[in-house]
């Protein structure tokens, strides 16, 4: 289980592992991406916090999401610059408020064709969000052991871009959590749960 308080036992080996190489061995093709995985601590759980992209956006509209986009190549020093820099102007959370943890492995989005880079990062709790109306619905979030239980998840087959596919997703109060963001906090959530196995 990864529920509880990040304490400083977990704090530790979960910098360390994130700050090891990635587990790939060759880098997937796609437009480059980044995102913030936010991770705060709220009466004594942990949760991830998301949010609702707008219905009007040209990629992955009215999709949960983590805060982040395309990387900026005259603009961004480097994906976590990305990261940072969509985050604070999806969302608000300026970047001295962020303390980064590390970078999971990438991931690659099949229709739209972005390689998204995840850089995990705790964040104050509360916080005053002031989320774009043009980038975000809402924003909200769900506590890990909630994301960790097993009955939080659903297995299905959906028809994408008239492909039938598998799909993973995590159910919970209304929300679908499915594609890169499910794999994204999956892969996050194994991690946690390997640690906390030590």
């Amino acid at each position: 289980m990864v529920s509880g308080p990040m304490t400083p036992e977990v704090l530790a080996p979960l910098r360390s592992a994130l700050a090891g190489p990635p587990s790939r061995s060759a880098p997937l093709p796609g437009t480059a991406a980044a995102v913030l995985v936010p991770i705060f601590e709220r009466d004594g759980q942990l949760h991830l916090l998301y949010t609702t992209r707008s219905s009007t956006l040209p990629h992955h509209a009215g999709q949960v999401a983590f805060p982040g986009g395309r990387h900026a190549a005259g603009t961004d020093a480097n994906l976590l610059a990305t990261a940072l820099r969509e985050t604070e102007e999806e969302i608000g959370v300026a970047a001295h408020d962020v303390d980064v943890l590390g970078a999971l492995d990438p991931v690659h989005t099949l229709s739209s064709n972005f390689l998204i880079t995840p850089f995990v990062a705790r964040i104050p709790h509360p916080y005053e969000f002031r989320p774009d109306p043009h980038e975000v619905h809402d924003i909200f979030s769900i506590a890990l052991a909630v994301l960790d239980d097993p009955t939080t998840v659903v297995a299905e087959t959906w028809t994408i871009d008239g492909r039938t596919v598998p799909v993973t997703s995590y159910r919970h109060a209304g929300r679908t959590i499915w594609g890169a963001t499910q794999r994204i906090t999956a892969s996050l959530l194994d991690l946690l749960t390997a640690i906390r196995a030590h």
